[in-house]
């Protein structure tokens, strides 16, 4: 399934990493780059050659109605990319049973909020929209270049800004491609296939991450301590 994650991608992303890892080495983010290799190279292993399909088959036998479905391997795809975020941090520290805890927990409750919109507008998009699978890095790396702000940091450092779109975007294609390849009729003819077609799914992934976001930043402003600190994701 070369749309998911085109070869092209991962040697962008592979001469991002190395140059990523020269620039923060010894930092809080050090051990960033090996966040983005990892998830990378599982992507690679599900989606190449004959077992994207067969993955593609696995998912859609699962139990349980279309939509449904979708919405729970989303935010299960979720659950699995953070616990990946939260061991790199805690590795970073200095790793102890009980950081790995509190570390992964944190990322898992942010992230289960701030990709509602993203997980519920692009079920909703590519259930009624067949053919809507054709754009999906572009959907997906796209939405995953506005909610980590790689725009803003490309305007301050065009340098860091360019090596972090890479990693983004294909990482974001993974942990959004098991919900969209769990929908039958995701890649048939239809509308979806249209120019148009990513604009209505960002526009819906927009929408229903407006009140998601909002709880989760009262909720971070309440219970402070059942989130990142801010030196981890920004709090502003």
């Amino acid at each position: 399934m070369p749309h998911l994650l085109p070869k092209p991608l991962l040697w962008i992303v592979a001469l991002s990493l190395v140059a990523l890892a020269a620039l923060l080495y010894g930092t809080t983010q050090g051990l960033a780059p090996a966040y983005y290799g990892t998830m990378c190279l599982l992507g690679w292993i599900a989606f190449h050659g004959n077992r994207g399909p067969k993955l593609q088959n696995w998912l859609q036998s699962l139990p349980g109605p279309p939509l449904l479905r979708a919405v729970l391997l989303g935010y299960a795809a979720v659950v699995a990319e953070e616990t990946l975020v939260g061991t790199s941090y805690t590795l970073n520290e200095g790793f102890t049973a009980a950081i790995w805890v509190e570390r992964v927990s944190q990322f898992i409750a942010f992230n289960l909020l701030a990709f509602t919109g993203a997980i519920l507008g692009l079920t909703l998009a590519t259930r009624f929209m067949p053919g809507l699978s054709r754009w999906h890095l572009i959907i997906a790396g796209g939405w995953g270049i506005f909610a980590e702000r790689s725009y803003l940091l490309f305007l301050d450092n065009p340098i860091a800004g360019a090596l972090i779109a890479g990693p983004n975007i294909a990482v974001y294609s993974i942990i959004l491609a098991p919900l969209v390849l769990s929908m039958p009729g995701h890649d048939d003819p239809g509308p979806g296939r249209k120019p148009w077609a990513p604009l209505v799914a960002w526009a819906l992934m927009l929408a229903l991450s407006l009140p998601a976001v909002a709880l989760l930043m009262y909720l971070r402003s309440t219970y402070p301590a059942a989130f990142p600190n801010c030196e981890y994701i920004s709090c502003s």
